[in-house]
């Protein structure tokens, strides 16, 4: 099976997740949910965010290095034992930030529980070990499975979250029925890791108390990086709660106009996760793979990303409904991030392991964001927390392209088309200041 088909079946993958939450943003408003209920809503993403992305998306980017480098019987046997161990731990820090909410909510400025929290803890204990468990699918070839997977996975989360809303119920009995998918899909995933591979392919000499001490210890300075990402994504939530006084309704206005551009972290990652292996595996035959993937990537990220900053006034509210009218100016600002998000240094140095210090350059990440955000956040609001995102992610990949170039000589050039980068980039910052 060829590279470019893992790439699609990843990025369909992760389309489908990503379609299904996008598809709840905009249908809540249209089923009569108050902007107040959607607020708490937004909060329970934000708190699975904040709790679950830094250590998985660290265990998940180790999984895929580790992976590149096991024969096929161990590694069909490692990725059990993986997403059993993430079973484990996700099990373990949901009960703790169960136990000790309150001092969770008020760190974070939430005003009160959010509607339903315990019953979305549920869905996040299904989601985390679902990570390894979709790219040992996509690692190991079986496109046809991950596919089935993906689309039940994505109409399991609208089914059982809409439908009770669209029949007229309330939504925290909705979010019982979601718990209740959650819950089954949490199940098979378990089942699938007590039962063994198929002989041959256990046959390999490999112990569990081996392979995850490797495991982790791949993912130490990654878990570090990505919590330190974690802090970075979740200071500007947090500013706006006390920027606001933990106004749900401000809250939801922010979160809406911070959408990522449709499907970009789905198109990113599935190429990603194809990536990181090979140039475990073979640097050269991997940075030329990243280069082509990522230079189609640009005509299509870059070109939706300029219409979409364009033309945004007169699609806006028939779509996100006039409820959120006042995110449109955040969203515009918010896309200005996309330039950030096709770099892919870091995806470089995950695969060579040059992960030691990283997490370095996300704490200047962070010192950047929130002294910008607090000398703009009086004076301009919502958009001048954006602004300071913007200008913090720009340094941050910036600092990472040079330090890659240091550590392992690799060039920018090598991994990215720079000519058709920098003049995307450049159209869709002349696109932002005619537009504001």
């Amino acid at each position: 099976m060829t590279s470019s088909t893992l790439v699609r079946a990843g990025q369909f993958n992760q389309a489908a997740r990503q379609g299904a939450y996008i598809l709840i943003a905009l249908l809540l408003p249209r089923l009569g949910v108050p902007r107040s209920v959607i607020g708490q809503w937004e909060t329970l993403l934000f708190l699975g965010f904040v709790l679950g992305f830094g250590w998985t998306t660290g265990l998940l980017q180790g999984f895929l290095v580790r992976m590149g480098v096991l024969a096929n019987g161990r590694a069909a046997l490692f990725a059990r034992w993986a997403v059993g161990t993430t079973a484990l731990f996700s099990a373990v820090l949901l009960v703790l930030a169960a136990v000790f909410h309150g001092p969770l909510f008020r760190l974070l400025q939430l005003d009160g529980a959010p509607l339903g929290w315990p019953l979305f803890f549920l869905l996040l204990f299904s989601r985390w070990p679902g990570y390894c468990f979709e790219q040992a699918l996509l690692l190991s070839g079986r496109v046809g499975w991950l596919t089935f997977y993906s689309v039940a996975n994505a109409l399991g989360l609208l089914l059982s979250l809409l439908l009770p809303l669209y029949l007229g119920h309330e939504m925290l009995y909705a979010m019982r029925w979601l718990a209740g998918f959650a819950g089954a899909k949490a199940l098979l995933l378990l089942l699938w890791v007590l039962v063994p591979p198929p002989a041959p392919a256990a046959a390999p000499s490999s112990s569990y108390s081996s392979e995850m001490t490797e495991w982790l210890r791949q993912s130490r300075p990654l878990v570090a990086y990505a919590s330190v990402a974690a802090l970075v994504s979740a200071v500007d939530p947090w500013i706006v709660n006390y920027w606001s006084g933990g106004d749900e309704d401000v809250f939801a206005v922010f979160r809406y106009g911070v959408r990522e551009l449709p499907l970009l972290a789905a198109l990113i990652s599935g190429m990603t996760v194809v990536a990181i292996p090979l140039i475990a595996r073979d640097g050269a035959a991997g940075l030329d793979l990243l280069r082509r993937q990522s230079r189609q990537l640009f005509h299509y990220v870059f070109a939706l990303s300029l219409v979409m900053m364009l033309t945004a006034h007169w699609w806006w509210t028939l779509i996100f409904t006039p409820v959120f009218a006042e995110s449109l100016p955040i969203f515009r600002t918010y896309l200005l991030v996309v330039g950030c998000r096709l770099v892919f240094a870091m995806t470089v140095l995950t695969a060579l392991k040059e992960t030691n210090r990283i997490y370095l350059w996300g704490l200047a990440e962070l010192l950047v964001n929130v002294a910008l955000s607090l000398a703009l956040a009086p004076r301009f609001g919502l958009q001048g927390i954006i602004w300071a995102t913007v200008i913090a992610s720009y340094f941050h990949e910036l600092c990472l392209v040079l330090y890659l170039r240091y550590r392992t000589g690799t060039p920018w050039r090598s991994y990215a088309d720079l000519r058709w980068y920098g003049v995307y980039l450049l159209a869709l910052f002349m696109a932002y200041y005619w537009m504001v």
